[in-house]
């Protein structure tokens, strides 16, 4: 695996997500990949390491075996964030604070995904 340091496997994911920013105000983000404890965005400004954030996301419930769509929210924790050109940021986001039926409901999407 070289120099891969995660402890969870990702996936590339075509999701809605979102976060509540510093103004209390929701904004849309393009979700790059996901794992159970974090993602990849891609966004058009660079987020401040270590911001806090409120994290939703919509996965659906086809690959979790639900009829229904599973609506997620989580706090979240920007881990890095690095020009990628054409004036748009990708940004890892960490969630701390997962509870473990949404930990569950992530690692079954993910693996259900790849």
């Amino acid at each position: 695996m070289g120099n891969e340091r995660r402890r969870h496997p990702r996936i590339p994911a075509e999701l809605p997500f979102r976060f509540v920013n510093e103004e209390g105000q929701p904004e849309a983000f393009e979700l790059v990949d996901l794992s159970e404890s974090g993602a990849r965005i891609r966004c058009a400004r660079q987020l401040v390491t270590m911001t806090r954030m409120m994290v939703g996301m919509v996965l659906p419930g086809r690959y979790l075996g639900r009829d229904d769509d599973v609506k997620l929210e989580t706090p979240g924790v920007v881990v890095w964030s690095h020009d990628v050109g054409d004036g748009r940021f990708d940004t890892g986001v960490f969630f701390p604070d997962l509870i473990e039926d949404h930990r569950d409901v992530l690692r079954s999407f993910v693996q259900a995904s790849a």
